[in-house]
């Protein structure tokens, strides 16, 4: 007998609205990762003018907004569990409507942090339950859907670029303040727009009929060997990120070309994230994770050995593209451990590991760039975390061959 059309209809919405879905989806990544978070950094030198903050002050607002992130990226799928994800959701967009608000009219140094904090936290309140019920409605196209999210905020860092020096100059009298309430209108717009679309969409991928057992995190080995390597995927990411601009200036490249370079990157970004996810539903995730890894470390060492023109570009067109595919293959992974009431949980749980290695790559390249031979050493250093990955990930690759033949064995039996 064949299957029930009626079962796939409760799980998850009409095949025609795969793109409404998904593109609310990305404009909210747009608007809470995007234009709030990764733009920071292009709005940060006019507010560090504006508010007349010495360069400590203003490095001490990005950490703020990060250390907000990170204390609600792990509780995120908790509370979307106990609440909801879309109700969770939502708050987050509101909290991050009300940042940027905040921010635009902040007077000091003190006020701007708090707003910063609540725009990070509104960010980490948003992602994950989105990364749920996406995941929830289209489980056979779990890596097409996050990689299609997350180049949102490629798309966030591109606009941002262009917008920041525009709005500038459009309105001198306000300077930075008009980006803030541009992108704080931007935020509210797609807020509204996200709670009139999901409001006519039930919350999909954990029905009553099946088990819903909650795991045990610390001891879900497959879970835990995913957190490590999104930990050490935090840990590298970040080094041609940071240091390329200044790589390519060391040998001789114009700002013109350095910046050329960077902005390749960041167009890639905005493609890579779907194509690994197509990729990855393709072939599976485990072989698409090994060929990205691979990729990645190869980004890494082709200036090393190579520091030219053209190596520089084919390095920033490979971590620009395997950069936000990583991302989403990893978490398209992690979705797989868990029953999908718990993937909101999942995902915020290895979050945290991911922030972590944030926090300690910089650092660590840096020192590394000082004291033990200058940018070739950081990218060394990128190119083995990415290594090690790999290397973590061939014993799940087996697990799930082994997985796979038994699943066979059982229904060939039947």
């Amino acid at each position: 007998m064949g299957k029930s059309p009626t079962v796939k209809s409760q799980r998850e919405p009409e095949q025609g609205q795969f793109w409404l879905i998904v593109g609310i989806g990305m404009l909210l990544v747009i608007a809470t990762t995007g234009l709030a978070r990764v733009a920071l950094g292009a709005v940060l030198p006019y507010m560090q003018e504006g508010l007349s903050l010495s360069y400590s002050q203003s490095g001490m607002l990005g950490t703020f907004m990060f250390l907000g992130y990170l204390l609600t990226v792990g509780l995120s799928g908790v509370v979307a569990v106990r609440w909801g994800a879309k109700v969770v959701l939502v708050a987050g967009g509101w909290l991050v409507t009300i940042g940027l608000f905040g921010l635009a009219g902040a007077p000091s140094f003190v006020w701007a942090s708090l707003f910063m904090i609540i725009t990070g936290a509104g960010s980490a309140l948003v992602f994950t339950p989105l990364m749920s019920l996406t995941i929830g409605w289209f489980p056979d196209k779990r890596g097409a859907v996050l990689g299609l999210l997350l180049s949102g905020a490629g798309i966030g860092m591109l606009m941002s670029g262009v917008l920041v020096p525009l709005l500038i100059r459009q309105f001198p009298d306000l300077g930075w303040r008009a980006v803030w309430i541009c992108f704080g209108i931007i935020s509210l717009a797609v807020v509204l727009i996200a709670m009139f679309v999901l409001s006519n969409l039930q919350a999909a991928g954990h029905s009553a009929g099946q088990e819903q057992e909650k795991p045990k995190w610390l001891r879900n080995k497959p879970l835990m060997k995913i957190a490590w390597l999104y930990f050490a995927i935090g840990v590298a990411y970040l080094v041609p990120n940071l240091y390329q601009t200044g790589y390519m200036k060391a040998h001789g490249y114009s700002d013109a070309t350095a910046g050329t370079a960077f902005a390749a990157a960041g167009i890639c970004s905005i493609v890579g994230g779907p194509i690994w996810g197509i990729v990855s539903d393709r072939i599976g995730v485990n072989k698409a994770l090994v060929i990205a890894l691979a990729c990645a470390a190869a980004g890494d060492i082709i200036p090393i050995l190579l520091p030219n023109a053209v190596s520089f570009f084919i390095s920033a067109a490979i971590w620009g593209s395997t950069l936000g595919g990583l991302i989403a293959l990893i978490q398209v992974k992690a979705s797989q451990q868990v029953s999908p009431k718990y993937v909101s949980v999942a995902i915020g749980f290895i979050s945290v590991f991911y922030a972590v290695g944030q926090m300690l790559g910089p650092g660590a390249a840096g020192w590394l760039i000082e004291r033990l031979g200058g940018f070739p050493a950081a990218y060394g250093f990128g190119a083995v975390v990415y290594l090690l990955g790999l290397v973590l990930c061939i014993r799940p690759n087996k697990e799930a061959y082994q997985e796979a033949e038994q699943k066979k064995s059982a229904n060939a039996e039947v």
